[in-house]
């Protein structure tokens, strides 16, 4: 590798190990000298604080509910990946049964608990129950999952070759055994990685489970931060770290296993028709990811909006909010977006040399491994150990700034923009920036006509990637922006729920989900081109 490329993974693996250490060193030093108590001063024990915590149900209540996510998710996401794949469904398909990916996790479960509960419009209509609790938290939570499924089983499904499995047709083996016996050991990696993917985001994720009354590790953890309790939520933390890295590690192993297809004699599968069943079982899977994760989440909320306008109350302005989470959107995807360009620089340099990407690129997905609850949480127990000599104020002063909130955004997406600066920078042609310095182009003149026209698509794609992401993101929001004075969309849409004033929320909800959905729809031109 050139000078040039050892000194861009230095600094860009140096980047990420500072990235990922910043937080862990506030929760580990939380977990090691605990605060005494308040009105005595002395500090419990740790065994007594974990079981004063309920430490060990909390994280089977958090593993169990990350299991039932993941097996539904790989489900209903597999399912829709082989109709869109291996049918004849219409151009639309893939871009209807993606829209829940533009729907936060809190918002849907906001919706869906206000509806289906006695008294709202679809809950009366059908004498349900409180739609509170484990169930309908992992129903919830499999609906926005299940995109993310669909996008990594239909990928290794678009990879594959029809010659193994018309073959394996021609000797008479039935649909069921070639999907078994071929097409399912081709797959099999994929499954396993998006079902991976599913676990992470469910033990991780804090909006569904706190709106849905479900006592787990993210949302005992956010209640410990908030009364301020840091012996409690250090010990909460440690257990939310020690629930997700193991899930990372092996997401990271079934990542690199590579199962060849036959890309040199690749055909094109011939597409089928579904049957009465396959029809029938479609427009289910069909009806409940789109009812749950979005009809009803944008019914309910223009339902609340009009609601509000018949009762003649008064809307608080909506604009103050949209501006705060442009502004806060905008800003956070720039700082993201640059903290992942050197380190995709280097990644791209090395791959096109012929050597894997290494432990930089591993250590870039990893920082976007802690749940934004506990990232918020060792952002701010960091910057407490770090200002505690610099005086009364100090941590007041960065708080305020902005500067956490930005940074727990850049270290939360930092591996979501990634992959499309890799890519980006892959495409740059040495030998068009080797004729353009022949010519006498200076180095600012081939950046302009060589490098940003490669590398702009993918750099597009990053910053939408990351804008959509932010919008979205409400723990570290909540945690780190107050100080701050924004007032974004998201902590709209919390603190008006939490009020019980559905009406602003309504407002603030159609605004994120429009955000949301206008953001998705510039990403897909992207992943139909792959």
């Amino acid at each position: 590798m050139s000078t040039q490329g050892r000194h861009a993974s230095f600094w860009g693996g140096l980047l990420i190990v500072a990235v990922v250490a910043y937080p862990l060193i506030g929760l580990t030093a939380a977990v090691l000298e605990r605060p005494g108590d308040p009105m005595t001063g002395t500090v419990m024990p740790l065994s007594q604080l974990v079981a004063g915590a309920q430490v060990w149900s909390l994280l089977g209540r958090s593993i169990l509910l990350a299991l039932c996510v993941a097996l539904g998710s790989v489900l209903a996401g597999g399912w829709l990946a082989w109709v869109e794949h291996r049918t004849r469904v219409p151009q639309w398909w893939s871009w209807l049964t993606l829209t829940p990916l533009a729907m936060p996790s809190y918002l849907v479960a906001a919706t869906v608990r206000s509806a289906l509960s006695p008294g709202g419009w679809i809950g009366d209509s059908l004498h349900l129950g409180h739609m509170t609790g484990f169930g309908i938290a992992v129903a919830v939570l499999v609906v926005i999952t299940a995109p993310l499924s669909q996008l990594i089983i239909g990928a290794a499904l678009a990879r594959s070759s029809a010659a193994e499995e018309e073959a394996a047709a021609t000797l008479g083996a039935s649909a069921y055994r070639v999907f078994i016996d071929v097409t399912l050991v081709r797959i099999r990696p994929a499954i396993g990685f998006s079902g991976l993917i599913a676990l992470l985001y469910a033990i991780s994720d804090f909006g569904a489970v706190a709106v849905l009354d479900v006592p787990v590790l993210t949302w005992r953890l956010y209640l410990a931060v908030e009364s301020q309790d840091i012996a409690k939520a250090a010990v909460l933390g440690a257990a939310t770290l020690a629930a997700t890295l193991p899930l990372f590690l092996a997401a990271r192993w079934i990542r690199g296993v590579r199962i060849g297809s036959d890309t040199a004699n690749k055909r094109p599968v011939t597409k089928i028709d579904l049957g009465p069943t396959q029809r029938l079982l479609s427009g289910g899977v069909l009806v409940g990811v789109l009812g749950l994760g979005v009809v009803i989440p944008v019914l309910t909320l223009s339902m609340w909006v009009f609601e509000g306008l018949r009762r003649g109350l008064q809307f608080v302005s909506p604009w103050g909010a949209l501006g705060d989470t442009l502004l806060a959107a905008c800003v956070g995807t720039a700082l993201t977006v640059a903290l992942a360009t050197l380190p995709a620089w280097a990644v791209a340099k090395r791959q096109s040399l012929g050597k894997p990407p290494g432990w930089l690129e591993e250590g870039v997905y990893a920082s976007s491994t802690l749940p934004g609850v506990l990232l918020a949480l060792g952002l701010v127990l960091t910057t407490l150990k770090l200002t505690g000599h610099l005086g009364h104020g100090a941590y007041g002063v960065v708080l305020s700034s902005g500067a956490l909130l930005m940074l727990g955004y850049a270290t939360r997406f930092v591996a979501e923009v990634f992959a499309p600066l890799r890519d980006g920078f892959a495409a740059i042609d040495p030998r068009q920036i080797e004729s353009a310095r022949v010519l006498g182009a200076g180095p600012f003149k081939r950046a302009r006509t060589v490098v940003l026209p490669a590398i702009g698509p993918g750099l597009a794609v990053s910053a939408v990637i990351g804008f959509n992401a932010i919008v979205k993101e409400l723990p570290v929001t909540l945690l780190l922006g107050g100080a701050t004075g924004l007032k974004t969309l998201s902590f709209r849409v919390w603190d008006r729920y939490s009020e019980s004033m559905w009406h602003d929320a309504g407002v603030a909800g159609l605004l994120l989900v429009l955000l949301a959905l206008i953001a998705a729809a510039l990403t897909h031109r992207w992943r139909q081109n792959g």
